[in-house]
């Protein structure tokens, strides 16, 4: 079986302190012709359906639970029978926009599942959110990092639930650790790799912590 990830581009926008702007969300798909899993399923249900097409979306992968990236995630629950996983430190955020569903299974920091042949194994890695994971794929050599990790810059700490230093730890501790060549598939914006990040003057200042106004 030849195993798959494929993108769906989502338009949207995001709000912070009441102002709103243009910010497209990253939906992805990763399985085989078998099964596959749908992380952080955001837009129409019908389009993820397209997405998925003839295969059977048995797991909905929720990277963190801000509503650009959950927002269909109960419509694709209900239609395809995919199994929601959320980190119970995100249920707060969670039960914000679906109060009387509960996601079904909690994630927890190194819990493993196979999906069409493709092992994806959870890294707990809180900051953007206290419950924020990133599911990597070794047998690929790529991590799907919600909005922990971007092209040149770590997640935003601009939202009342954010903490710089914890993200800082999780992306040092977490994601840096990965080999270097490890593709990065991103909530938001392009691909990069883990060693183009790593050492990426922008996203450093001279302090060894990132630049502050880096992240979004």
């Amino acid at each position: 079986m030849t195993s798959r990830v494929e993108r769906l581009v989502v338009p949207g926008r995001i709000g912070v302190d009441g102002d709103t702007c243009a910010h497209d969300t990253n939906v992805w798909c990763c399985g085989d012709e078998r099964e596959c899993a749908v992380i952080d399923p955001a837009g129409d249900v019908s389009a993820l359906l397209e997405l998925a097409g003839a295969t059977p979306v048995k797991a909905i992968l929720v990277t963190h639970a801000h509503d650009a990236h959950i927002s269909a995630a109960v419509g694709l629950a209900e239609a395809t029978g995919g199994l929601i996983f959320l980190h119970q430190d995100d249920f707060p955020l969670w039960v914000v926009q679906y109060p009387s569903r509960r996601p079904d299974v909690n994630v927890v920091d190194g819990m493993s599942l196979v999906m069409g042949g493709v092992r994806l194994r959870a890294l707990h890695t809180p900051g953007h959110t206290p419950g924020g994971v990133c599911w990597y794929a070794p047998d690929l050599g790529v991590v799907f990092t919600g909005d922990t990790l971007g092209p040149g810059r770590p997640g935003g700490v601009d939202h009342a639930d954010s903490d710089y230093d914890s993200l800082q730890s999780s992306i040092r501790k977490s994601l840096f650790t990965l080999p270097t060549d490890t593709v990065v598939h991103p909530g938001h914006g392009e691909d990069t790799r883990i060693g183009s990040v790593r050492w990426d003057p922008t996203f450093w200042g001279s302090t060894g912590r990132w630049r502050h106004d880096a992240g979004r």
